[in-house]
């Protein structure tokens, strides 16, 4: 098997050079352009070169270079072509797949027009099966083993740029932007105010000469695809303002523009306008809550309100406005009392009791105008935008330090991809060809079952951990065509890292929050990444390495174990609930458990050799003892007085 110091090796990039924050192709000049944030230095610019590579397959058939071996040498020696055979060990699908490395040492270009030239286009319909060609950033990160963000512990090394606008209606034409909010994770702040068109004018150049000026690494809002850049590209039509000349990128000759984009939400897409600012990371912070929305049900709503006040993060002093007040009141500029302790605010005169007390109490109240708690409320929504961004995107962050591809594209692609990228990434490194795919097919899925309906008490929540990566490490299920064991000490390493980062922050829980919070961050994506590779192992005809066959001996092993489980807390007295893929729900035993004492053997790693385990942990620790090998263990997810089970997936 593959150490985990050489899966460590590769994930973090074999190659050295750290603080690079973006990376940009030059299509004319076929350079790759290094962003770095170097601490203490800000922002410098590297160039260097890039051998475009491309995975490509049999092209018999197709009459490539009119079938002459002597006008595609010709053509090799113009546009400086390699070929290469890759390793299959005569794996079918390998065989089957693309089983040639073609490199330009003259560029990405020179490689496409390699192919053009001899009549074939590499992304036509007719040979999508015969070429895998990736982005020139995704192919030099893969080729020179270069990594983002390396020598950044944390997401909140990096300068973030956060803003935000206040507007006077909801669409750009009926009225115009009447505040700018901008603002750093290092301290910077800055409110721009507009009370008409000229200073409106003024302040969008002022917006985009503050991001020159501060060169941040990350540029985000709250939903600011959908609103915030709409706003700003169409209030810079009807100022007659020409966008691509007042924002300012890193590159003179390259200036704004937006390209059609999909965020992947679990099983959905939704196209969005990614906005694209050459030497920047811009990102939309609620394209992360989603995504987190898609796979967590107790997250119900995507709203910043909302969310905010989800992680536990609202301000006491927090300041709200109604949506449909905020422009009038700060037109009007009325004067209100506030409250500094809770963010509440009372119009001045509305009550000669209100008045009287907060002229009495001016240790809690201050007489302001509307507009400037308008702005107060503008702060405070950037600073929880910057604070829902540490929390939601501390996972992307680390992804995109272990995954070859920009950070942007990391925040809104689906799980199998990155899975993908890794596998390819992998593969060019040890000359691997890639496995053919495989047509999608429909099988049993995991065990979902309501055993009883209506009202029980004394609720027990037991689930495995990561059953189905874990099922695949004990059970060894992976597919033939990885012929190197990638995938299982990809999967091993990341299932270890995982429990360090668990283990790290219930150490600290109670000696250092902040340090305690910052390493359950990190476990969270990991576990995502994890439990998802089972999604990408079942979409072969997504995955190049997916395999049907595996996906369905992985949910008829997960089935067995939630009958083991089943039946061996009903001899045990419980009764069951509810069961759903990797868990079971359960009444405890009429008279409880408190009687109930064991001494945990050791033999799982969830149970400590010597310890006594006592209630319903002596049963669980007694269960893990007796049958859970490897890598395979049973936790508790919780305990609740009482639920109602009204179906399969709809219980409280």
């Amino acid at each position: 098997m593959i150490s985990q110091e050489e899966i460590k090796s590769f994930l973090e990039g074999g190659d050295p050079e750290e603080h690079i924050v973006s990376i940009e192709f030059d299509y004319v000049s076929d350079h790759i352009y290094k962003i770095k944030e170097v601490p203490g230095k800000g922002k410098t610019i590297v160039r260097d070169s890039l051998i475009a590579f491309a995975w490509v397959g049999d092209l018999k058939g197709l009459n490539f270079y009119q079938g002459s071996k002597g006008l595609q040498k010709e053509a090799m020696s113009k546009y400086g072509i390699v070929i290469e055979k890759l390793r299959t060990d005569n794996n079918e699908r390998l065989e089957n797949g693309l089983t040639f490395m073609v490199k330009s040492i003259k560029g990405y270009r020179a490689l496409n027009q390699f192919f053009r030239d001899g009549g074939i286009d590499p992304w036509g319909e007719n040979v999508r099966d015969k070429f895998l060609m990736l982005t020139p950033v995704e192919q030099y990160l893969i080729s020179k083993e270069k990594r983002l963000f390396k020598g950044f512990e944390e997401y909140n090394d990096i300068t973030r740029f956060g803003f935000d606008l206040e507007t006077t209606a909801l669409e750009p034409k009926d009225g115009r932007i009447f505040m700018i909010g901008m603002k750093t994770n290092k301290g910077f702040l800055k409110v721009i105010e507009c009370k008409d068109e000229d200073e409106e004018r003024r302040g969008l150049v002022e917006f985009f000469n503050t991001i020159d000026e501060l060169k941040p690494s990350i540029i985000s809002g709250y939903n600011s695809a959908n609103f915030d850049w709409f706003w700003i590209f169409e209030r810079c039509k009807a100022l007659n303002l020409d966008i691509k000349k007042i924002a300012k990128s890193l590159n003179p000759k390259r200036t704004i523009s937006q390209k059609d984009s999909m965020l992947k939400l679990a099983n959905e897409v939704e196209k969005f306008n990614q906005v694209q600012l050459w030497g920047y990371n811009v990102i939309d912070i609620i394209h992360s809550v989603r995504r987190a929305q898609a796979i967590n049900s107790n997250i119900k709503e995507a709203g910043l309100k909302y969310i905010t006040k989800f992680i536990d993060a609202e301000a006491k002093d927090r300041i709200y406005i109604d949506h449909t007040k905020i422009g009038p009141m700060y037109a009007e500029k009325n004067e209100y009392w506030l409250n500094i302790e809770n963010g509440n605010y009372k119009k001045v005169g509305d009550s000669e009791k209100i008045d009287e007390v907060c002229e009495r109490r001016s240790d809690i109240y201050i007489k302001t105008t509307g507009d400037d708690i308008v702005e107060r409320y503008l702060d405070d929504d950037l600073e929880e935008t910057l604070i829902v961004d540490d929390e939601f995107n501390q996972g992307t962050f680390l992804l995109a330090s272990l995954v070859p591809t920009t950070y942007e594209r990391v925040s809104t692609m689906g799980t199998a991809t990155l899975w993908k990228m890794i596998m390819l990434a992998w593969s060019y490194k040890f000359g691997l060809a890639i496995p053919k795919k495989e047509p999608q097919r429909n099988f049993v899925g995991g065990l979902s079952r309501l055993l009883k309906v209506g009202y029980s008490k004394d609720v027990l929540k037991l689930d495995y951990s990561s059953l189905y990566p874990s099922i695949q490490l004990v059970h060894d299920v992976f597919p033939e065509c990885d012929i190197t064991g990638a995938m299982k000490g990809l999967l091993t390493y990341f299932r270890s890292t995982r429990i360090m980062y668990k283990n790290l922050a219930s150490e600290f829980k109670g000696v250092d929050k902040k340090k305690s919070l910052s390493f359950d961050r990190k476990q969270l994506p990991i576990k995502i990444f994890i439990n998802a590779f089972f999604g990408s192992l079942s979409a072969p005809q997504v995955f190049p390495w997916g395999d049907i066959n595996m996906g369905e001996q992985i949910t008829c092993t997960g089935r067995q174990y939630l009958r083991q489980m089943l039946k061996f807390f009903v001899k045990r007295g419980y009764t069951p609930l509810v069961c759903d893929t990797d868990g079971m729900n359960f009444s405890l035993p009429e008279g409880g458990v408190d009687h109930k004492v064991y001494i945990g053997k050791g033999l799982n790693w969830l149970v400590k050799e010597g310890k006594e385990y006592k209630g319903y942990d002596a049963d669980v620790a007694e269960f893990n003892d007796t049958f859970m090998k490897g890598e395979m263990g049973l936790d508790c997810d919780g305990t609740w007085d009482s639920c109602i089970n009204l179906a399969r997936k709809n219980y409280a």
